[in-house]
């Protein structure tokens, strides 16, 4: 049975305001290694075509705590061929603190949206060989201009041929499942916070549904079909979607 788990990753869209205040939740729950990487990337080392090297240029992105960037070097990948971002501050400490302590590998704060973000990290146009992005589309805030900055980010980053790993879950958490594995609850302070005295209305307009007592986070992340999915990458990438009872797997090829 795959482990099924929600990153929770927050990112800020480009027109926001960095003095407004978003709360950042801490995942609570462990991050385990992706097991389309686990199971079938470590054995075969290809996404598409081409074979994971050691100077193979890699950028993960929303890496949790950074198990599947340990599991890269683990294959063989120089830690110096490798760049880990996530946008949620205290994961990024979380990583470098505990799983990528000693590793040679920094995961860094970067917003996937926005190009100008990434650039501030050393991720630049043309520069990687693969992108990995494991259970990112499901963010809530991943909609919209959002999902489209994100997929014209990832080809823009990539080399010519470049290729990307993306995995989205087929459905949400149900409530028992969303408390078991420790998602966290979306509190009125959080979104007084976040929206201001109008929170209900414009997390309404936000998200499609009203909040309410003890909802979590996996209420309202982003499930998107086979074909929603295969629309949304198919200008940038050749496509190979794969898919079991719990998740897609997407591998592209830039075009």
């Amino acid at each position: 049975m795959i482990f099924m788990s929600f990153e929770r990753v927050e990112f800020v869209p480009t027109n926001r305001s960095e003095s407004e205040n978003i709360e950042k939740i801490q995942s609570t729950r462990k991050y385990e290694v992706s097991p389309v990487i686990e199971n079938e990337i470590a054995e075969t080392k290809v996404v598409f075509e081409k074979e994971i090297t050691a100077e193979t240029n890699i950028c993960l992105i929303g890496d949790g705590q950074g198990a599947d960037t340990k599991k890269l070097i683990e294959m063989g990948v120089a830690p110096e061929y490798i760049t880990s971002v996530n946008y949620e501050l205290s994961e990024v400490e979380q990583a470098n603190l505990g799983v990528l302590a000693d590793t040679g590998v920094e995961m860094k704060q970067a917003n996937v949206v926005d190009l100008n973000s990434l650039s501030s990290v050393g991720i630049e146009e043309g520069s990687q060989d693969l992108v990995i992005l494991m259970h990112v589309l499901e963010v809530p805030d991943i909609r919209g201009e959002a999902e489209l900055d994100l997929v014209k980010n990832i080809a823009r980053i990539l080399k010519e041929d470049g290729e990307a790993l993306v995995t989205q879950y087929k459905r949400k958490l149900s409530a028992e499942e969303a408390k078991l594995f420790g998602i966290e609850e979306i509190t009125p302070e959080s979104l007084s916070n976040r929206f201001g005295d109008d929170w209900q209305d414009a997390f309404r307009q936000q998200y499609g549904q009203n909040w309410h007592e003890g909802m979590r986070y996996s209420e309202i992340s982003n499930i998107r079909s086979k074909k929603d999915l295969i629309q949304l990458f198919q200008e940038n990438f050749e496509i190979k979607i794969e898919e079991d009872n719990s998740e897609f797997v997407l591998r592209l090829k830039k075009k």
